[in-house]
């Protein structure tokens, strides 16, 4: 007898691999895994961005945004204003971002303070919006491994310039109108795919909230056709219609906030000179010159800034050779797009596709805000992924990716390309991500890349000096701790002043370093050294703060020459606060009511005003103008604490208490507290005195001392 067995194959043992299904996943590219993969790389490394706090621009739709905070009850009103309100300007129709915010702020009512929650949904949008893209590529590549639209969808991920949109907060709209376009997209090729009219209905509703979102979707107007041409079997006839329609419906979404309600959008020199530029020629070439830093930053996404401004791009002609490098591009890229249109090569989609969403931010139909920046490249980068993936699989002459099925080998390969971007980028993405974390980290990490921006200068100034008054407010003197942090300050608003000695602002805020800062400063100093006797030393204090106070005349008068005509008033609140500081009360009166006069609702120099009164014994104008702020912000402590104050000095504790309640009660700041809480501590009522005590460790966690000052437009 034969042994048993005898004769049988032998079996080949299986791959752990093949035992668990993952070969047969690999070589499908199984789009659950390609999905799951999307979502952990954008975790790991976005996934930081829920730790920053609040940064540029987030006064639009932030906790101290009054709209938004309002929570569900602010959106019949979100519906019917624009976006941003400041200055005079009123622009932007995008109520759908304003919507999530209010209710955020409803549903988080005692978490507004921490941003982490309104960072994780920007977070989740952007994962939305790419596993909506990922979709809408392995449509458009049917015929080829879904391994493509993978690696398509991770290079564009990873692009470093996205990290202003997803860590930016303000920048939801751009993430909002990214899902809610591409899901359009995908709708509207199903339309076509199964000709079902409710899909493009669904997609119609769909293009409605990406232009509710921001309204700079009205480009895709020309993306849908162009997708539908390239990869569909859809007829002329139809695309024609679909295209005449969809187009009647955006321009109207897009035209009917601008007619129903009052826009305005008045642009400054140093956001984009091309608003002042006559020649039309070095508008254009100046154009061609931004086009052909695009291209830069897409290749070498590095230094990222957040703003750019003048003087950052300069106006420029077309005897600049880089102006014709990039014109020759663009032409020769168009030409090539052009010869492969009717044969409906990917190609000519990517380029076509690339230029159409470049044209918004070319500043050739319309100079932008900024003249360029990293966010515009949102969409561009996309093209700039596909293209980088094609050139891949079109070099072969047999790319084992152009069919459903790939052997692991390959795939293995093109992970491990694909890692050699994605690691030094996506380590870039994570630094990036951390620089947005705070709007002072943000502005320190950028400053050496934005030396001839006058804007960036400012800011950076002015955020220094933000940090320069909260040491200041500290009841020991840090003054001589914090000059090299003045320096730096004064070092910025020279610098733009250096590129743009017009630039109002800046001679505005040093007068205000100059009178508030260091002319105050030395006024302590000369009073306390008149107090101990010390008479050099007051002379010479007194001397320094006389030096002082001319200088930011000098500074004062400089912005009055750039900018006689005000709008808020802040300028003559400014030149008032020098003169009362340099006890000129007559002089300081006059100002007071020249800012007055130009804004009465700037209620501080009413306040301001009525001290003065009071002090030169006119208590029955001071009581006045305490009256006109309380029925103007009923609020308002200040006019409470002001009556507080003056009955104290008259000796009478008793009225000027009950005025300090009222301020007590509308939220105040910590000194009226403290005031009573010794007060009743005094009188042995410890009961009163614990109360007022509590009261003041609140208001030093929740005042805002600058909740009534005002920031000039300039």
């Amino acid at each position: 007898m034969s042994k048993k067995g005898k004769g049988k194959k032998k079996q080949k043992k299986l791959s752990f691999w093949e035992r668990t299904g993952l070969k047969s996943m690999i070589e499908q590219g199984n789009p659950t895994l390609l999905k799951w993969l999307i979502v952990i790389v954008t975790v790991i490394f976005y996934g930081n961005v829920v730790f920053n706090g609040f940064s540029l621009d987030d006064k639009y739709i932030n906790v101290n945004n009054l709209q938004t905070s309002k929570g569900i009850a602010a959106i019949p009103e979100i519906f019917t204003t624009f976006y941003a309100h400041e200055s005079g300007n009123a622009y932007g129709y995008r109520p759908l971002v304003r919507v999530t915010y209010a209710l955020e702020y409803q549903f988080t009512r005692k978490y507004v303070w921490n941003p982490a929650v309104s960072h994780f949904v920007n977070l989740l949008l952007y994962i939305v919006g790419l596993l909506i893209l990922f979709r809408v590529l392995r449509r458009l590549l049917q015929g080829y491994s879904p391994w493509i639209a993978f690696f398509i969808t991770l290079l564009y991920l990873i692009h470093p310039t996205h990290t202003e949109v997803v860590a930016s907060l303000k920048n939801r709209d751009i993430l909002l109108e990214f899902v809610f376009s591409f899901e359009a997209m995908w709708l509207f090729i199903r339309w076509v795919d199964t000709n079902k009219n409710k899909f493009v209905y669904w997609g119609i509703v769909s293009y409605i909230l990406a232009l509710l979102s921001k309204e700079t979707a009205i480009v895709h107007l020309a993306v849908f056709p162009l997708v539908l041409y390239f990869f569909t079997e859809i007829r002329t006839k139809k695309l024609l219609y679909f295209t005449g329609v969809t187009a009647l419906l955006g321009f109207a979404i897009f035209l009917a906030p601008v007619v129903l309600f009052n826009f305005e959008r008045n642009f400054r020199y140093i956001e984009n000179p091309l608003f002042y530029e006559n020649n039309f020629f070095n508008k254009l070439a100046t154009s061609f010159y931004i086009l052909g830093f695009y291209l830069k930053l897409l290749v070498v996404p590095y230094p990222l800034r957040y703003y750019y401004g003048f003087n950052m791009i300069p106006v420029t002609n077309w005897g600049n050779p880089l102006v014709w490098l990039s014109f020759l591009f663009y032409v020769g890229i168009f030409v090539v797009a052009v010869r492969n249109f009717k044969q409906k090569k990917i190609i000519s989609f990517i380029i076509l596709f690339f230029l159409v969403e470049i044209s918004m931010y070319a500043n050739i139909v319309m100079p932008v805000p900024g003249i360029v920046g990293d966010r515009f490249t949102f969409y561009t980068s996309l093209a700039f992924a596909w293209f980088v993936v094609w050139l891949f699989i079109e070099i072969p002459k047999h790319s084992v990716f152009k069919q459903q099925s790939v052997p692991v080998k390959p795939v293995v390969v093109g992970l491990a390309l694909s890692l050699l971007y994605l690691l030094p980028m996506g380590y870039w993405v994570h630094i990036r991500n951390f620089q947005w974390r705070s709007q002072y980290l943000l502005f320190n990490s950028d400053m050496p890349f934005l030396e001839n921006s006058v804007k960036a200068n400012d800011l950076w100034a002015a955020e220094i000096i933000k940090k320069v008054n909260h040491e200041l407010a500290k009841p020991v003197n840090p003054y001589h701790f914090i000059k090299r942090n003045i320096a730096a300050a004064e070092k910025r608003y020279n610098k733009a002043l250096e590129l743009d000695s017009t630039f109002y602002s800046a001679w505005l805020n040093l007068g205000s370093i100059y009178s508030k800062i260091h002319g105050n400063q030395a006024r302590i100093r000369y009073m306390a050294y008149s107090k101990r006797g010390e008479k050099e030393k007051a002379r010479k204090s007194k001397d320094e703060m006389l030096d002082y106070f001319k200088k930011a005349h000098y500074y004062f008068n400089q912005a009055l020459k750039y900018k006689p005509e005000h709008t808020s008033g802040l300028i003559y609140y400014d030149i008032a606060n020098a003169y009362e500081l340099q006890e000129i009360y007559d002089s300081a009166e006059r100002y007071y009511k020249k800012a007055i006069a130009i804004d009465s609702t700037f209620i501080i120099s009413r306040s301001k005003l009525a001290n003065i009164y009071f002090r030169e014994g006119a208590f029955q104008k001071a009581l006045e103008e305490n009256k006109i702020i309380m029925k103007m912000e009923p609020e308002a402590d200040v006019p409470y604490i002001n009556m507080g104050n003056y009955y104290v000095m008259f000796g009478d504790t008793v009225t000027a208490i009950k005025y300090y309640n009222k301020a007590i009660a509308l939220g105040t700041r910590p000194e009226v507290g403290i005031f009573l809480y010794n007060y009743y501590n005094s009188k042995g009522d410890k009961q009163k005195a614990e109360f007022y005590k509590q009261k003041a460790i609140e208001a030093k966690k929740t005042y805002n001392p600058n909740k009534y000052s005002k920031v000039d437009p300039d």
